[in-house]
């Protein structure tokens, strides 16, 4: 599969989070997310009450990841 990517205008400073939607469809960046909520959750035992959390904290993490500011995925 190929990704296009939208034109950047030269004046406007270089957001790669705008990118994100082209570069990774949403259906596998909530994959990603899901994924590593289950093993958050995983390492804590499946204490119930935390899904919320687990979920916001995979997702800020996969957000960094796929902007460029962290590991590899």
């Amino acid at each position: 599969m190929r990704y296009k990517l939208a034109p950047m205008n030269r004046s406007s400073a270089f957001n790669p989070l705008r990118f994100v939607e082209t570069i990774v469809p949403a259906r596998p960046r909530e994959a990603l997310i899901a994924e590593r909520a289950y093993f958050r959750a995983e390492r804590r035992g499946f204490e119930p009450g935390h899904e919320g959390e687990d979920w916001l904290a995979a997702e800020a993490e996969v957000d960094q990841l796929l902007s460029g500011g962290g590991e590899n995925i």
